[in-house]
C-alpha cells in the first residue's frame, strides 16, 4: 500500500513538473514531499510553493533556478539553506516561516531584487547581518523568533516595515533611528520597559506607526514619554495619506 501511494505521488509530481516547464509556475503543497530532486530545479520557473511538507534541506541545485521571483517554503523543517542561495538574484518574495532556521548564508546580500522576506516562527536569536543592505526590501517578517536585542548595525537595514512581534527583546539601540525608509516597527509582545524604547526613535526617525502592545507599559505612559508628540505628528500625517 506504501509503495503504490509513493508511486502515485511520484507521478503526481511529474505532471507537475511538466505543467510547470510551460507555465513557469509549480505548487506542490502539503503532499508530504520529503527532498527537492534536482529535477524539480527548473532553470524557467519564477514561482516555486513546496509549503506543508518535510522538507530539511535544500539541495545545491537550487542554484539552477536563476529566473526564480516567488519562493514559499513555509511549514516545513529546514534547518539552513546553501551558499549557492545568493545566486537567485531574481528573487523577489521568500516565505521561509515555520522552519528551524538560525540565521541564513553570507550569500544573502546578493538577493539584491528581494522586495519582501517572511522568516517568522523560526529559531533566530539575532537579525541575520547578511540582510542588512539589501536596498529594495519593503518587509522584513521575524515573527516569533528568540531574538532577544536590536543591536547597533541595525542602522544599515533598507526596509519599510519590520516586524518583530512575539520575541524576547529587552533592547533598542538607538540607532534604529538612521534606518532611512523604516515606517512601520511591529514590537507587540515582547520585554520591553518604557525606557527600552529610545526618545530619538520618536524624535528623530522617520518612523509613523510602532506598535507596542503586550509589553512592561501601556498607552498612557507611552503618551508621557519624551517625544511622543513629534512621534504623533508622524503618525497622524500617515493616517491622512491613507484617507
Amino acid at each position: 500500500m506504501g509503495n503504490t501511494h509513493s508511486a502515485s505521488s511520484g507521478s503526481t509530481l511529474k505532471k507537475h513538473i511538466e505543467t510547470a516547464t510551460k507555465t513557469g509556475v509549480l505548487q506542490y503543497d502539503n503532499k508530504k514531499l520529503k527532498e527537492i530532486s534536482p529535477g524539480l530545479c527548473l532553470p524557467n520557473l519564477r514561482t516555486l510553493s513546496l509549503n506543508d511538507n518535510e522538507l530539511q534541506t535544500i539541495p545545491m541545485e537550487i542554484s539552477l533556478m536563476v529566473n526564480l521571483k516567488n519562493l514559499s517554503l513555509r511549514n516545513n523543517q529546514i534547518v539552513q539553506l546553501p551558499d549557492c542561495f545568493g545566486q537567485l538574484k531574481k528573487l523577489e518574495n521568500i516565505q521561509l516561516g515555520q522552519n528551524q532556521l538560525r540565521s541564513l548564508p553570507s550569500s544573502f546580500t546578493n538577493l539584491s531584487s528581494l522586495r519582501q522576506l517572511i522568516l517568522s516562527n523560526n529559531r533566530f536569536t539575532t537579525i541575520p547581518e547578511s540582510i542588512l543592505k539589501l536596498h529594495n526590501l519593503q518587509l522584513l517578517d521575524l515573527t516569533s523568533n528568540q531574538i532577544t536585542q536590536i543591536p547597533d548595525h541595525i542602522q544599515t537595514l533598507q526596509v519599510d516595515e519590520l516586524n518583530l512581534n512575539d520575541n524576547r527583546i529587552i533592547k533598542i539601540s538607538d540607532h534604529l533611528r538612521f534606518c532611512p525608509r523604516l515606517k512601520t516597527l511591529r514590537l507587540d509582545r515582547n520585554n520591553l520597559d518604557l525606557d527600552t524604547i529610545p526618545v530619538s526613535l520618536l524624535t528623530d526617525s522617520n518612523l509613523s506607526l510602532l506598535s507596542y502592545d503586550g509589553n512592561r507599559f501601556d498607552e498612557k505612559a507611552f503618551q508621557g514619554k519624551e517625544g511622543y508628540d513629534k512621534y504623533m505628528q508622524r503618525f497622524t500625517a500617515s493616517r491622512r495619506k491613507l484617507e
